[in-house]
């Protein structure tokens, strides 16, 4: 079997699980309850040259950050690959708390054959600070928040492209602590089935560093959702699959 099918396999699953971008959609009264918020899980595959390689779950949940309604995403994934010439074991849990402003909060946990990273971001007097620790090393980064305009899983730079149209914007991807320019067009409508239901999806092509993202997506009472996610770049493609949605009450730590 090529081993480009799993070539940086663990590179690739970091930005395959940016598999969600938020705004809290008419959440504040949700986040504002007594009652605990429930909490939407959808599941997803992971696939590389048609063979599965990993297999998570997307929990969105209302909160409150600072007395502001805000959503919480939780990624969960985890990928195991055992062949002749390309093992990797990987789990990692990403979280991003976004408001009506954005991203403002961001974390980032995994262990990759064994090495252990964590991320820790927020945004805080109008600077984005970073914390990052590789098998034990630390060291910090930071950037203003006016230097980019959206979050990496954003799927839309601000206002909706129509079908055709294309839009340069300066992004932050908070998993890899960069900043990067990225052409956004948007590409029309299409369709998905979900376990058993078939669902009409927005979709957007992303292109930057040689790197081309395709994305179906959706809104509803949670925010929006990434449903299928497809990427073709330098080091091999996968394609990220929503497999399953359901909704669970009061599971705002993943259990």
């Amino acid at each position: 079997m090529n081993s480009l099918v799993i070539q940086n396999a663990g590179k690739m699953l970091a930005v395959a699980t940016l598999v969600v971008w938020t705004t809290p959609c008419g959440l504040a009264a949700a986040g504002q309850t007594n009652s605990p918020p429930a909490t939407h899980v959808t599941r997803c595959d992971l696939f590389s040259h048609g063979m599965t390689v990993g297999h998570g779950r997307i929990l969105r949940t209302p909160t409150l950050r600072d007395g502001r309604p805000c959503v919480e995403v939780r990624l969960m994934m985890e990928t195991h690959v055992n062949l002749l010439v390309f093992k990797l074991s990987m789990k990692m849990d990403e979280a991003w708390i976004s408001d009506a402003s954005g991203l403002i909060a961001y974390t980032w946990d995994s262990t990759e054959n064994g090495k252990h990273t964590a991320i820790t971001g927020e945004l805080r007097d109008g600077v984005f600070r970073f914390e990052i620790v590789e098998d034990g090393n630390k060291r910090f980064w930071s950037t203003p928040r006016t230097s980019f305009d959206v979050a990496s899983i954003s799927c839309q730079p601000g206002s909706v492209l129509t079908n055709g149209e294309t839009r340069n914007v300066r992004v932050l991807d908070p998993s890899t602590c960069t900043l990067s320019e990225r052409v956004y067009r948007g590409t029309g409508t299409g369709k998905m089935t979900v376990g058993k239901s078939p669902i009409a999806c927005d979709t957007v092509m992303i292109e930057y560093s040689g790197t081309h993202l395709q994305r179906w997506f959706i809104a509803d009472e949670f925010g929006p959702l990434i449903l299928r996610e497809d990427s073709d770049q330098k080091r091999g493609s996968y394609s990220r699959c929503a497999t399953d949605m359901e909704q669970k009450m009061g599971e705002t730590n993943g259990k």
